[in-house]
């Protein structure tokens, strides 16, 4: 028999999600912007998704108990947040 991961439900979890639910609902609404309008509003796109990819790895690692791309997520959104600063400065 598999052994079931038990998961305390508690104001950091729920956060945490919210959080993720919200960050997503605004990287949706970023790249409806980014689509339509054009470059504008490249860079809070991809800041935004950089942010939403970290809490991700966050929730992966502390509310649903898993490993697989927990790396992966954390990796993915650093590299878009470091991306998304060098671009708004002008480096890129």
């Amino acid at each position: 028999m598999e052994k079931k991961k038990n998961t305390k439900i508690n104001e950091f979890n729920i956060l945490g999600v919210n959080i993720q639910i919200v960050l997503t609902i605004i990287v949706v609404i970023f790249g409806l912007l980014y689509l339509i309008v054009g470059s504008k509003f490249r860079n809070l796109f991809y800041l935004f998704i950089g942010l939403d990819l970290i809490i991700m790895g966050y929730n992966n690692i502390k509310v649903f108990k898993k490993q697989g791309l927990t790396i992966v997520y954390f990796a993915s959104g650093i590299a878009l947040i470091i991306y998304t600063i060098l671009a708004m400065i002008g480096v890129l």
